[in-house]
């Protein structure tokens, strides 16, 4: 496979990007596809096809459901209310909780080492990612703690 990590690859253990329990399901999926090449991969962009038309539908199901949480919002604070139920028993109801947003990352890494939680930060996966990716490009190890594998992924572009 050719690329910009294709001289690194060799060097790599070659694992799968799943959890065992999804692996059963992939693995029964397998049994029931065969083809050539050109078939599997004219199934890929297929399924991806689906899987695309159906982001799109989700994203527009999840505005209208934004939209409605709003409204909803809005009209439960007019009439003073926080719950209704509905003819079948359900109830819809409006909470508020808080949410935290971190506006200054230093004073709170600060704050997490002030506080003993020096063992519960952690950079997000995609940082570290990126950041072991950039050192093996650059011939340097991963960085402690870190082991790097070869995972197959497979690039669709749209003709």
């Amino acid at each position: 496979m050719a690329g910009k990590y294709s001289h690194l690859i060799d060097n790599l253990i070659r694992t799968l990007n799943t959890d065992a329990k999804h692996q059963e399901k992939v693995d029964a999926a397998k049994a029931t596809i065969s083809g050539t090449p050109a078939d599997l991969a004219d199934l890929y962009r297929t399924l991806r096809g689906e899987k695309d038309e159906l982001n799109d539908q989700l994203s527009e199901i999840q505005v209208r459901v934004d939209a409605v949480a709003q409204l909803l919002s809005d009209a439960y604070e007019q009439q003073g209310i926080t719950s209704l139920k509905l003819d079948d028993g359900a109830s819809v109801s409006v909470q508020l909780e808080p949410y935290a947003r971190v506006e200054d990352k230093e004073a709170f890494r600060l704050w997490c080492l002030a506080n003993g939680l020096e063992r519960s930060m952690a950079l997000p996966w995609t940082t570290a990612n990126a950041l072991t990716k950039e050192r093996l490009l650059e011939g340097a190890p991963e960085p402690d703690g870190v082991t790097a594998v070869a995972i197959t992924k497979i690039v669709l572009r749209k003709g």
